[in-house]
C-alpha cells in the first residue's frame, strides 16, 4: 500500500499595490488613456481639422510671442469690436504632445458668444521638462493680463481652459505665487473650466508615464494642485468624460472638492456618451452642457 502524500500547495506570491490599491499593470492602465478608446488619433486630427477651420473663417493673429524660447508663441482669435472677455485654452497631450495648432476647434463657438480665444503654445516633454511647461504657461497667461487690450481682449476678464495635461498646467496658473515668479501683478484670472485633467501628480510618478516625464516626489509635491493652495479666487468648472478612467474621473472629482474647500463656487459635471478624447469637443457644440456653463460664467 502506498502511503498517503499531503499535497502541498504552490506558494502564492501576493499582488503588491503600487497606489490606490492598484498594482502596477493596474495603476499604469488607469493612466494610459490611449487604451480607452479606438483609434484615438482620429480625435486628435479632429482637433487639427476644427482649428485649420477657425484659422480659415475668422480674423486670427497667428504666432505672438510671449517668451523668448520659440515654443512660447499664442495665437488670438476674434474680430476687433471692443473689449471682449478672453478665453484662454491650454492643450492636453500627456505633457508630450500638441501645439496651439490642435488647440483652437473651440473658437468659431466662443468669437460667435463675443469672446476672444486664445490658443497656447508651449514646450512638450522631453525637449522641456514639466516646470518649464508650468513656467511656460504662467508666462502666457501673466502676458496676457499685460498685453491682450491690445488685441481687443479685456485684462479683467480673463477665462481659463485645459484639457488633460492641459488641465494640470492650468491648475498650476491658479496656485501660482506671482510676485516670486517675477510676473506680478498677477492676471486678472475669473474663472476656469478643468477637463478631464489631475490635481495630484503622485500616482502618474508611480506610473509608466514618469519614464519620460521623470518626476521626483519634490516635484509632486511642487507641481500638484492639492498640495499647493490657490492665490485666485474664482468659479471652476470640472468635468469628466464617462468612460474616462476610475482615476481620471476620481482626480477631476478630487479637483472639485479641493477647490470648494478652499471657499470658491464649482460646477461638476460627467460628459455621458463621451470618452477622454472627444469630451473636450463639447466646448466646440454651442449645444453642449459644457459650453453653456462656460458662456455663463463668462457672462456672454
Amino acid at each position: 500500500m502506498t502511503p498517503h502524500t499531503q499535497a502541498t500547495a504552490s506558494p502564492v506570491h501576493a499582488v503588491h499595490a503600487v497606489y490606490g490599491g492598484y498594482d502596477q499593470a493596474g495603476l499604469d492602465a488607469q493612466y494610459n488613456n490611449q487604451q480607452t478608446v479606438d483609434n484615438f488619433r482620429s480625435y486628435i486630427a479632429r482637433y487639427r481639422a476644427l482649428s485649420d477651420e477657425a484659422k480659415r473663417t475668422l480674423p486670427c493673429v497667428e504666432n505672438i510671442a510671449y517668451g523668448p524660447s520659440p515654443d512660447e508663441t499664442l495665437d488670438i482669435y476674434g474680430p476687433a469690436n471692443g473689449l471682449a472677455p478672453v478665453l484662454v485654452f491650454i492643450h492636453g497631450g500627456a505633457w508630450q504632445a500638441l501645439g496651439k495648432d490642435d488647440s483652437a476647434f473651440m473658437a468659431p463657438a466662443f468669437v460667435n458668444a463675443g469672446a476672444l480665444v486664445v490658443a497656447l503654445n508651449f514646450g512638450n516633454v522631453p525637449a522641456v521638462t514639466v516646470d518649464t511647461m508650468v513656467s511656460q504657461a504662467r508666462r502666457a497667461v501673466a502676458w496676457l493680463g499685460q498685453h491682450v487690450a491690445e488685441y481687443d481682449g479685456d485684462p479683467q476678464r480673463i477665462y481659463l481652459a485645459g484639457h488633460s495635461s492641459g488641465s494640470h498646467l492650468l491648475s498650476q496658473c491658479l496656485t501660482a505665487d506671482w510676485p516670486a515668479s517675477g510676473l506680478s501683478p498677477g492676471p486678472a484670472i475669473r474663472g476656469a473650466a478643468f477637463t478631464s485633467g489631475l490635481c495630484d501628480l503622485e500616482p502618474v510618478r508611480l506610473s509608466y508615464r514618469n519614464e519620460r516625464l521623470k518626476l521626483d516626489q519634490a516635484a509632486v509635491q511642487r507641481l500638484s494642485l492639492v498640495h499647493q493652495r490657490p492665490t485666485v479666487r474664482c468659479p471652476l468648472i470640472v468635468a469628466c468624460a464617462e468612460t474616462d478612467t476610475a482615476e481620471f474621473k476620481r482626480q477631476t472629482l478630487a479637483t472639485g472638492d479641493y477647490w470648494r474647500a478652499h471657499g470658491n463656487p464649482v460646477q461638476t459635471f460627467q460628459i455621458g456618451g463621451k470618452n477622454h478624447y472627444d469630451m473636450v469637443l463639447d466646448l466646440a457644440d454651442p449645444g453642449s452642457a459644457l459650453f453653456k456653463a462656460c458662456t455663463r460664467m463668462m457672462s456672454l
